[in-house]
């Protein structure tokens, strides 16, 4: 048998096992309930779907590889110049092309866990080293250890708020004055892909402070979560026009297709619809959140589609009876993660947690 690791590069030989492995043959994930992915369940809007309906007659020619009409359409909606977007395919490109242009072997990516564990994969992948600081005792960002943490191999912090798979936030102005401490060299990127989701006061967008930053910040988008659009998979970068045109020289800044960009475009026009959808997800988080504390879980306070929390049952045994037993999917981390569904699939994932841990717990 061929030795790989002779023809392997070092960051691959390096990087662990992909944790999204391809769905089993024969698995049907239609026969369960979603509540494992973030997905938005109230899906895409009837102005989105028609458009990518029209968009796939003219499907057998290349899209626009610049994405000029949807980086206009996205400059126009943070009141930014096209020049300060970058497109490609969900954010997991954007992450990507974060590490292809900023790493080089041996640099240190400095992040909270648990996060998006896509981050982890891009450090490796570039031969980086990812630093980790634990999340703080209410599960938020540790702001204080990561600047702790900071040393002169130091090129590139995460921040993701609010923050997936905990849901909780840092306000901007603390995320602000967190980046103006760090050295000029140390590049940030701020994941804002529930941000919409959010209803603190002071949980908001960077966007504005892009202008007011004097060290490197980039910021990453998605279409995925709020406008329901996951399995079309469009994500943006915002940031200066110098980095941009930097992180443009990737190959993945031209393969967005040509429904997506469609897609993507009616989303930003049909406000309305997504923010009824937002009003739904808001109530029912807070309803969730209620009725899972009654059932003795200790929640964590969510400004996103999802609910952290602790139970009485381990989170892996929680995960898998929720599936095997009641046909339900939710994440199982060092604590579980459960998505807002809709109304119907909400009622059966609490009288399903009511019933395991009154089974586990006898």
């Amino acid at each position: 048998m061929m030795d790989m690791n002779k023809i392997l590069s070092r960051a691959i030989q390096n990087k662990p096992a992909s944790r999204r492995p391809s769905q089993a043959a024969g698995f049907d994930p239609s026969r369960l309930v979603r509540m494992g992915f973030n997905e938005n369940p109230y899906g895409m809007s009837p102005k989105v779907l028609e458009v990518i309906r029209s968009s796939a007659d003219g499907a057998n020619n290349y899209p626009d590889f610049g994405a000029g009409a949807l980086k206009k359409a996205i400059a126009d909606f943070y009141q930014l110049t096209p020049d300060c977007v970058l497109t490609g395919s969900g954010s997991s490109a954007m992450i990507d092309m974060l590490g292809m242009t900023f790493l080089n072997e041996g640099d240190e990516v400095l992040l909270c866990m648990p996060t998006f564990a896509a981050f982890i994969d891009m450090a490796y992948v570039n031969g980086a080293v990812p630093v980790i600081v634990p999340v703080t005792e209410d599960q938020r960002y540790d702001l204080d250890g990561l600047r702790r943490a900071v040393t002169d191999k130091t090129k590139l912090v995460i921040i993701c708020n609010p923050n997936n798979p905990t849901g909780t936030y840092r306000s901007s102005e603390e995320i602000f004055d967190f980046i103006e401490s760090l050295p000029e060299t140390v590049v940030t990127a701020v994941d804002e892909a529930y941000i919409e989701f959010a209803e603190a006061d002071d949980c908001k967008t960077m966007v504005p402070y892009l202008q007011r930053f004097s060290r490197p910040v980039v910021i990453l988008k998605t279409f995925s979560k709020y406008y329901a659009m996951a399995g079309v998979r469009v994500g943006y970068a915002l940031s200066t026009p110098e980095i941009i045109a930097e992180m443009n020289k990737c190959p993945a800044a031209w393969n967005l297709s040509l429904m997506g960009q469609a897609a993507a475009i009616a989303a930003l026009d049909d406000q309305q619809f997504f923010s009824e959808c937002k009003e739904k997800i808001v109530h029912s988080r807070h309803r969730l959140t209620e009725e899972m504390q009654n059932l003795g879980c200790t929640v964590y306070p969510s400004q996103t589609n999802f609910i952290y929390f602790s139970s009485p049952v381990e989170p892996t045994l929680l995960k898998q009876k929720m599936q095997d037993e009641f046909g339900i999917m939710i994440g199982a981390y060092e604590m579980s993660r459960v998505s807002i569904g809709l109304p119907a699939w909400n009622h059966a994932f609490l009288d399903a947690l009511a019933a395991i841990i009154d089974d586990c717990t006898k």
